[in-house]
């Protein structure tokens, strides 16, 4: 990564990476912590550097941090150099500046304060213990996965069925007799529910094992089926890994509006006009 590449990265995390530094950038171990350059009397510390790391975009973080470290610091130190010019020169002081300084400490203090209680109130335990009772405890629901092929007469049926005995291919029967729409398909019509189906359907289809086809046609208002129940399985139940984001996700709206509304039962808001637009943005 060449001199200008970091020092772009470095202008633009200045704008852009301001709200997620907290999210980003590693625990620092102070007991390993030490002074790696002075500019000015100034102190660049080793968690400067290895924050700035964590902080960088993901194409420059495929570089291993021992490769680029002499590099960053070199850059840390030219950041701490404008900087200090910039003090000495009152720009700090400067009513933009300030605001956006001010800006930047508060999306980084809210980020702080909601990824303390964020990390507490959604633990690993607390996610699955709502998925135990959320989740893994709902009405399970079995279904079968079934093949027909639907033609127009009991006769018809009877003459397929009759096929089927002898070890006629079923798949290869549906394409060429089936009137139904899934014929083309083999008469495939994926896995369903209970009641997904016509009544005399899904009561013949669930009567079914895995593999088995019906004695008799099956007759409905669409014409006479012979059914073939190629699975059984039972749904209704999202594994962990599938749920806990959603779980997560639908927590941490929850906790947010908590923290907020406990917030502001606390303190005292005036909105000076245009409180009925910011509603209206929320």
């Amino acid at each position: 990564m060449n001199r200008a590449v970091i020092a772009g990265v470095c202008c633009a995390l200045t704008i852009t990476v301001a709200s997620q530094l907290i999210a980003q950038v590693k625990p620092v171990n102070t007991d390993k912590d030490f002074v790696v350059a002075t500019v000015n009397d100034i102190s660049i510390m080793e968690s400067d550097i290895s924050g700035f790391y964590n902080t960088l975009p993901p194409q420059y973080k495929q570089v291993p941090y021992a490769q680029i470290r002499g590099q960053l610091v070199e850059r840390m130190v030219e950041q701490t150099l404008v900087a200090d010019a910039a003090r000495k020169q009152g720009l700090h002081k400067e009513p933009d500046v300030q605001q956006r300084i001010k800006a930047i400490q508060r999306s980084l203090l809210n980020e702080a304060y909601l990824s303390r209680i964020m990390k507490a109130e959604l633990s690993d335990a607390k996610i699955r213990d709502a998925y135990q009772r959320s989740i893994a405890l709902q009405p399970k629901r079995e279904e079968v996965r079934a093949r027909h092929i639907l033609v127009k007469t009991k006769a018809e049926a009877d003459a397929i069925i009759a096929q089927l005995k002898k070890g006629a291919d079923f798949i290869k029967l549906a394409k060429e007799k089936s009137t139904g729409p899934s014929g083309k398909n083999g008469g495939d019509l994926g896995f369903f529910a209970d009641g997904q189906m016509v009544p005399p359907f899904s009561k013949a289809a669930f009567a079914l094992d895995k593999g088995q086809i019906t004695e008799t046609p099956v007759k409905t208002q669409f014409g006479y089926h012979v059914i073939k129940v190629e699975d059984r399985r039972v749904a209704g139940q999202a594994n962990y890994e599938k749920a806990s984001a959603k779980i997560r996700a639908s927590m941490q709206d929850k906790v947010f509006e908590k923290i907020m509304n406990g917030l502001r039962a606390k303190a005292k808001i005036d909105i000076k006009g245009g409180g009925s637009k910011i509603q209206q943005i929320r």
